[in-house]
């Protein structure tokens, strides 16, 4: 009668169990569908975009897709997750793996591996601004030196891109040929004082490595400009992108070069400079922009203009009084500018003013 007991008592707990996994079946299954309809559906998607049939590096190409395919999980996970999630960074391991593999796949002249790589990584580290603002994993946030690692591989890759070829022709892909570089450019110029310790971010001024890197980015720049800007995606917004970063990029060599004069002058062989002539070209571009009133316009605004963030406007002003070679369009561009600070402190002043005044109302209330 023991032995029946115990029988009777192990088929009630294999009863039990049995349905305890049917249960967590029921409720797995749907998430098992779910997930698996998601990941077709991306794979679907992927193919449509990417048809790996135009690439002459297939093999090559058909990791980078894969990798596209998490780089895809991640977009639509990233709503309610940050870039450092555990499970957003599983996805980022694995997109990275099939990445190195595309990348190790490719011939020596291939620049494709760099295309890829903006596309999947300038919103997670931070090259761009990245959507949430969320710069839980941008370079910038690194250690001096771990910045610096990530700040030089950007440059190799700016002095590959202009000259290598990209075996996938497609549309989307030579749509996004310039944007890019213009994402390597802008973070590599803007980011330069952060290779050193935050109270000593103007270090970069004595390191001759600066002004040799700087100088490079310009001529590399004009290179994929003259290739790629007219085939952008987003030919206004690529061009004013260009003009920008040419602009702060030159401005601040003559600065550094001004720095290293005795008594930080400004010489007259500055005047017929590749820089200052950069600057005579394209800031009417930029200023031009500005009649526009949108997120581009207002942060080249902030970073070129705006006194409480950059000592530009001083040094335009001085290439108008210094340089009859750059005139009347450099004097026009003062003037144009000198306009535009005036109109946007009168906005600032009266918008200032108008919110005063509701906070007063609303403390009478």
């Amino acid at each position: 009668m023991k032995i029946n007991a115990l029988n009777y008592s192990d088929k009630i707990v294999r009863f039990k169990y049995t349905r305890i996994l049917a249960f967590i079946i029921t409720l797995l299954f749907p998430a098992f569908m779910y997930a698996s309809n998601w990941t077709d559906a991306t794979a679907k998607k992927v193919r449509e975009m990417y048809p790996i049939e135009k690439s002459k590096n297939p093999t090559a190409s058909a990791e980078f897709l894969k990798a596209m395919e998490y780089r895809i999980y991640i977009e639509e996970l990233h709503p309610t997750m940050d870039y450092d999630n555990p499970v957003i960074l599983k996805l980022i391991r694995q997109m990275d793996e099939h990445f190195q593999k595309g990348k190790k796949l490719l011939p020596k002249n291939s620049v494709e591996d760099i295309v890829w790589w903006v596309l999947f990584y300038k919103d997670i580290h931070g090259l761009i601004v990245p959507p949430r603002n969320d710069y839980s994993l941008a370079y910038e946030n690194l250690p001096c030196q771990e910045f610096a690692q990530k700040h030089d591989e950007i440059f190799q890759m700016i002095e590959r891109y202009p000259y290598g070829v990209v075996n996938f022709d497609l549309p989307e892909i030579r749509g996004f040929r310039f944007q890019a570089m213009a994402a390597l450019v802008s973070f590599y110029s803007g980011k330069y004082p952060r290779r050193y310790p935050a109270q000593h971010q103007d270090y970069y001024l004595d390191d001759p490595q600066s002004v040799k890197n700087l100088s490079k980015v310009l001529k590399h720049y004009e290179v994929v400009k003259k290739k790629y800007l007219l085939g952008s995606k987003f030919v206004h917004a690529m061009t004013l992108s260009y003009s920008s970063d040419m602009v702060d990029i030159s401005s601040e060599l003559i600065k550094i070069r001004m720095y290293h004069t005795q008594n930080q002058q400004f010489l007259p062989e500055m005047c017929t400079s590749k820089e200052a002539i950069i600057i005579k070209d394209n800031l009417p571009v930029i200023l031009d922009s500005m009649k526009i009133d949108n997120y581009q316009t207002n942060v080249i605004y902030s970073d070129m203009f705006d006194k409480k963030h950059t000592n530009n406007p001083a040094l335009f002003k001085l290439l108008a009084r210094r340089c009859p070679n750059l005139n009347p369009d450099m004097q026009n561009a003062v003037t144009q500018m000198n306009h535009i600070i005036k109109s946007k402190l009168e906005k600032y002043k009266e918008s200032s003013m108008k919110k005063y005044q509701n906070l007063s109302k609303e403390q009478k209330k």
